[in-house]
């Protein structure tokens, strides 16, 4: 009987018959496959795949499920739940060293919980952290230890820092954690004390990044440290371009607009006519721009609100007032009562 050797990076099966396909090593001696070398030793991969399935997991689990303070329009939008009703859920909010030092996170915990009944979400606890911090993950340990399951699961969209999780857990140094969407392509096993962790593929979520963008260009506009947020006031007419990805225009009388992006992402301020001229120019006017565009509109009344850009960040803004975006066709944005001050 043949053992399957996996991937120590991905979790993919290894084989060596077909290059194209995920798995694929020059010699099943190999720890990692070819696209997992490729992206730890070059920053580049183009192999790996993005499952859309939701996995099937056995009754009476304990799931993780986790999410990016990056993807909280979507927390909840992927009804796991109703697959297995019989799971304990335990959402992990990750990533909070995203946000500014200044955050108010008893609001924003408030306002997920108020968000998680409003859509009926069956929930063991919320639990605000970051994978990277060693308090977080101890008193994380301590927390799944009290469950009498042997067997827990880390489940979440893509890129929401699952796989960081499971390393930090388990002490395992070779599975690989990068700005990758869809890296990990079987389920990565390990021990925390007599209980194993399970970190599952990522849930696909469209409209990302990843969807638009190869991985050598949307891993520098995903943050990875924390936000610093850039404060425009803008007067009617006027525009700025992050990038050459998404032009905001306020429509509207002088306002404050707050952008929370990576720090060294560019914010061209232009003119709201100058923006046609730019992006049929697009290709010696930025270094990073989109195929084709679309436009939207957002009426803001009278309370903060937070537009999110797909994974690339946020954009708050009071109302009464009015903006338009041209962005990368596709893109998701969403508005929502801003979840944090």
């Amino acid at each position: 009987m043949s053992t399957i050797m996996r991937c120590k990076g991905c979790g993919a099966s290894l084989q060596t018959t077909e290059p194209s396909r995920v798995g694929y090593v020059g010699s099943l001696d190999h720890e990692y496959c070819q696209s997992c070398f490729r992206l730890m030793h070059y920053g580049d991969s183009t192999i790996h795949f993005h499952p859309e399935d939701l996995p099937s997991l056995p009754e009476h689990s304990v799931i993780l499920m986790v999410s990016s303070v990056l993807h909280l329009d979507l927390l909840f939008s992927h009804p796991v739940w109703r697959y297995q009703s019989e799971a304990k859920f335990i959402y992990i909010i990750n990533q909070i060293d995203l946000l500014p030092k200044d955050t108010n996170l008893d609001l924003l915990l408030q306002n997920i919980i108020r968000k998680a009944k409003s859509m009926q979400v069956p929930y063991e606890d919320i639990i605000l952290m970051s994978a990277k911090n060693r308090f977080d993950i101890d008193h994380l340990k301590s927390y799944i230890a009290s469950f009498a399951s042997r067997n827990i699961y880390l489940l979440g969209v893509q890129n929401s820092g699952k796989t960081t999780l499971f390393k930090a857990l388990t002490n395992d140094l070779k599975a690989l954690a990068f700005k990758k969407a869809g890296l990990t392509q079987e389920a990565l096993e390990g021990l925390m004390g007599e209980q194993k962790i399970i970190d599952m593929p990522g849930l696909y979520q469209g409209g990302y990044l990843h969807h638009l963008l190869p991985y050598t260009v949307y891993k520098k506009l995903i943050p990875d440290t924390e936000i610093r947020p850039k404060i425009y006031t803008m007067n009617k007419g006027q525009s700025v371009f992050i990038e050459g990805l998404i032009a905001v225009t306020l429509s509207t009388e002088t306002q404050p607009v707050v952008f929370y992006l990576e720090n060294n992402i560019t914010i061209h301020k232009t003119n709201d006519k100058r923006i046609p001229e730019l992006i049929k120019d697009k290709e010696n006017q930025f270094k990073i721009y989109a195929e084709s565009y679309e436009e939207k509109s957002f009426r803001i009344i009278d309370q903060k609100m937070q537009i999110t850009l797909a994974d690339m960040g946020f954009i708050h803004v009071t109302g009464p007032c009015h903006l338009k975006l041209i962005y990368p066709k596709g893109l998701h944005l969403s508005l929502s009562e801003a979840l944090f001050q």
